[in-house]
Formats: C-alpha cells, sequence, structure tokens
C-alpha cells in the first residue's frame, strides 16, 4: 500500500513539474510575442514618422523657395522675421495623429567659427581692442549680456575679464599654432593634465557642443548660449534683419568690450520691424544713435561679418503617430532658389 502511495506523490510531482514546464513555455512565448508586436509597432510607426517628418522638411524647402522668388521679383535680397517662411507653423493632423515645423535663420545666430580668425595688430603701439577681431569683441559682449541668475529680477552676469578669457580659450581651440592667447588661452599643455586628458582639434568647430569642454566654459552658461551660438563656415555671415535682442546687443563701438544697453538693443530691433533693413550700410546709419562716430567723423561701428539676407536654416520637424512622438532637426542650404539638406543631427549644431 505504501508503494502506491509512493507511486502517487512521483506522478504528483511529475504532473506539478509538467505544469511549471509547460506554464513557463506559455509566458516565454507571449512575452516573445508581445515583444515582436511592440516592434513592428514601433518600426511601422517610425516609417510612418519619418515619412511625416520628411514631408514636412519638403515644405520648408518650399517655403524658402516661394521667399527666394518673391524676392527676386520685388529686385531685393534680404530675409526678415516678418517672412512667410519665419511665421510659427500649426499642427497639420494626420491619419494617426499630428505633423508641424518651423524654420530659424541660422544666420541669426552667432558662429563661433568667426571666432578663429586672429587680429592683425597693428604696428607700434595699439590698444586693447586691436588684440581682438569684430566677432571676437562680439562675443566678449554677448557673454556678458546673459543672465546667468535664476530670475529677471536678480540677475547675474559675468565679468569684462571672464569674458575675455573665454573667449581667448576659445580661439586657442581652433588655431593651428600652440601659442597660449592672452591670459585664459587654452593649448594642448592644459587639455593633457585635465582628468581625463583629450587633445584639442585646432580647428573649426564641427558642433556647437565642443563649447562645453572650453576653458572657463560653465554648465549654466552652456545652456544659456545654446540657442545663440552656432557653427557654420568661418566666412557665414550673422544676419541683423533676424537677430535677437541678446545677439544684438552684442553691437557697439569697436572700442568697448561691454555690450549696448538692453533698451537700445530693444529699441533696434522695433526698428527694424515692418521689413527691416536693406543694407548693412543703413543699419550701420541706424546704429549712429547708439554708437556715435568720432569727432573726426570716423565711424566707431565695425560692420564687418554683417548681411541682410541669409543662406543657411534650421528646420525643426515634429509629429505623433499613436502614442509616439518624432522630432527631427535638420541644416538647410539656399544657393538661389534651390534649397537642399546638409546635414541631420538630434545634436546641437
Amino acid at each position: 500500500m505504501s508503494g502506491v502511495k509512493q507511486q502517487r506523490g512521483v506522478a504528483l510531482v511529475l504532473a506539478l513539474l509538467v505544469v511549471a514546464l509547460v506554464t513557463a513555455i506559455a509566458v516565454e512565448l507571449s512575452w516573445r510575442f508581445d515583444l515582436s508586436l511592440v516592434r513592428a509597432e514601433n518600426r511601422w510607426y517610425g516609417v510612418q514618422a519619418y515619412a511625416y517628418l520628411q514631408g514636412a522638411e519638403e515644405f520648408a524647402f518650399m517655403a524658402l523657395k516661394f521667399d527666394k522668388e518673391e524676392d527676386n521679383k520685388k529686385g531685393v535680397e534680404i530675409d526678415t522675421l516678418d517672412e512667410f517662411w519665419a511665421q510659427q507653423a500649426a499642427q497639420f493632423p494626420t491619419d494617426e495623429g499630428w505633423v508641424s515645423g518651423k524654420l530659424e535663420d541660422a544666420q541669426a545666430r552667432f558662429n563661433l567659427n568667426a571666432l578663429a580668425a586672429k587680429a592683425q595688430k597693428p604696428q607700434g603701439k595699439f590698444s586693447d581692442w586691436q588684440k581682438f577681431t569684430a566677432p571676437q569683441r562680439r562675443f566678449i559682449r554677448l557673454l556678458q549680456s546673459i543672465n546667468l541668475g535664476e530670475t529677471e529680477d536678480e540677475p547675474v552676469y559675468l565679468d569684462q575679464a571672464t569674458a575675455i578669457n573665454i573667449v581667448e580659450a576659445i580661439i586657442d581651440w581652433m588655431d593651428v599654432d600652440s601659442e597660449v592667447t592672452g591670459f585664459g588661452g587654452a593649448e594642448s599643455d592644459y587639455y593633457g593634465q585635465l582628468e581625463p586628458p583629450f587633445v584639442i582639434p585646432n580647428k573649426p568647430m564641427v558642433s556647437v557642443s565642443e563649447l562645453n569642454l572650453i576653458r572657463g566654459m560653465t554648465p549654466e552658461l552652456y545652456q544659456k548660449l545654446l540657442p545663440l551660438v552656432i557653427a557654420l563656415d568661418a566666412q557665414v555671415p550673422l544676419n541683423i534683419n533676424t537677430a535677437s535682442v541678446e545677439i544684438i546687443r552684442s553691437f557697439n563701438s569697436k572700442k568697448l568690450f561691454y555690450p549696448l544697453a538692453l533698451e537700445d538693443a530693444m529699441d533696434v530691433v522695433q526698428n527694424r520691424s515692418g521689413g527691416g533693413y536693406e543694407s548693412v550700410e543703413d543699419f550701420a546709419e541706424d546704429m549712429k544713435q547708439y554708437v556715435p562716430d568720432e569727432n573726426n567723423g570716423q565711424s566707431n561701428f565695425d560692420t564687418s561679418g554683417l548681411a541682410v539676407f541669409s543662406s543657411y536654416f534650421l528646420f525643426t520637424g515634429e509629429t505623433q503617430v499613436g502614442d509616439h512622438i518624432r522630432t527631427s532637426r535638420a541644416l538647410l542650404f539656399r544657393n538661389g532658389t534651390e534649397v537642399s539638406t546638409l546635414r541631420r543631427t538630434d545634436a546641437n549644431y
């Protein structure tokens, strides 16, 4: 009798093992099936989202082409924030959600690669401002115009010496020599002693993300600079018709390192509304009320590296497909009425 009970016990254990094994297999198969469904759904949503974003980018092409054709009809070559391409686009409904896109003038931002060239210092005695090029002096002012405080009521700004040191470090980051610039510069010897050490590129920046590594740069300052800077070819000018108030504040007398007063910069932005400046000369003439000429009539305002039209634009697209939201960022180049995509990235330009 005890043998029968023992056999029944073994059978029960085997049955439980079989049930457990079947359950484990069923759970595994169910999990893999659900995972395959999710992967298939993500792939489908990804393909759909890519198609919508491509369509939005093509619409941006059309907007830029239309703007150029209109300028050709008028016989002018200017780009302003009053034009069609600069308007905020609404969300367009799709079968699975919505899609939207916006264009930003890339040349409204400060081009960091314009800082690479060193100033041609005159023979003999020269002033401190002559140690820097016009773009370098503008960036020194821009750094001092950024509020690093948590609120507008209690602003915190960089001092002039710190701003100059950062610009000198950026110059050394991109120049081809190993000579330290000024008191704030830094070459391979400095960066090689960091933990971890790294080699500086000694060439133009590929992305503004490189600012994170510059001597003197802080995370707070970097985050505030992100919407104001870009890394393009060094010869690409700054469009005064689309520049922000912060960028306008970087314009001042060529002999001064501190930024233009905020109220004056806001006046400049207000004055250009309704059509913008048709030439850099018109802008320079308007700036005389804030930057007076010398007593001998010589201009104190440096117009080098400025323009009233643009060729580079930033496109940002966003779409919702089902429960998924996808974004796309692209750098566009317009040559006449032809528009092309130079690159797409999730990083910073």
